[in-house]
């Protein structure tokens, strides 16, 4: 809390670590709850992923349910607290082993989403593992001109998702990052940048920046039929 008596969402864990009350929380937790589900763990950080380990010591029923590379933004930074856990997969699971959890990597490894051709290219193309319920098969279309690119953009069916700023184009949009967690998407439009739109060329988005890979696989599995790729050369934003 500040002077002002202001509580701020991103330090509350850091305060139950300072007030002692973690073992309090997980005696709430085991009088009131028999099961325990916590979804998007992918995203806790600093103290939170502290507040996160101390939970899964509750004596009650927990599953924790996330997507490694679907790690877009950080619930809190402190510092140099738990400022290493997003830097490999391997080691990002023996944290949860080490809580005395079991890894269950299958069971929700099968989009219900995504076709068969969407997963295949985000595996082929991103090197993430992802596969679908189905053998449906949609289009990955690839915008070459200012004629395909404006007949995509006054479709207001179609979502553009941005690299960031998608507020400053006037179309159906969100942003890459800002798209997770949104399924009622049919086709998509993914607008990429100068630098992701030379690693598309040249077959090279699995070297991207690792946060930047990860918001275009958010991008990219936002899709329930078609996927489109331009790029923003074609694309004016508004003045």
């Amino acid at each position: 809390m500040d002077s002002n008596n202001k509580l701020y969402h991103n330090r509350i864990a850091k305060l139950c670590e300072t007030q002692n009350v973690l073992l309090d929380i997980n005696s709430r937790i085991e009088k009131y709850f028999d099961c325990l589900f916590i979804d998007e763990i992918q995203d806790f950080a600093g103290h939170d992923f502290n507040l996160l380990k101390n939970i899964a010591k509750a004596n009650c029923e927990i599953l924790f349910v996330g997507d490694f590379y679907q790690h877009t933004f950080d619930t809190s930074n402190d510092g140099n607290v738990n400022s290493g856990i997003f830097k490999d997969y391997n080691s990002y699971k023996k944290l949860f082993q080490s809580m005395g959890l079991t890894i269950d990597t299958t069971t929700l490894q099968n989009s219900y989403r995504c076709s068969k051709t969407v997963c295949d290219f985000i595996q082929n193309r991103l090197g993430i593992f992802i596969s679908s319920t189905t053998d449906r098969v949609s289009d990955i279309i690839i915008l070459n001109n200012q004629s395909e690119a404006d007949t995509i953009f006054n479709d207001n069916s179609i979502v553009k998702l941005f690299y960031k700023e998608n507020n400053k184009y006037d179309c159906n949009s969100q942003n890459w990052g800002g798209s997770k967690g949104i399924n009622h998407f049919h086709d998509v439009c993914v607008v990429l940048n100068k630098t992701t739109k030379q690693a598309f060329d040249k077959h090279q988005l699995a070297t991207l920046n690792p946060q930047t890979k990860n918001k275009l696989y958010v991008a990219c599995s936002r899709a329930n039929n078609d996927l489109y790729f331009v790029s923003d050369e074609f694309v004016t934003k508004m003045e």
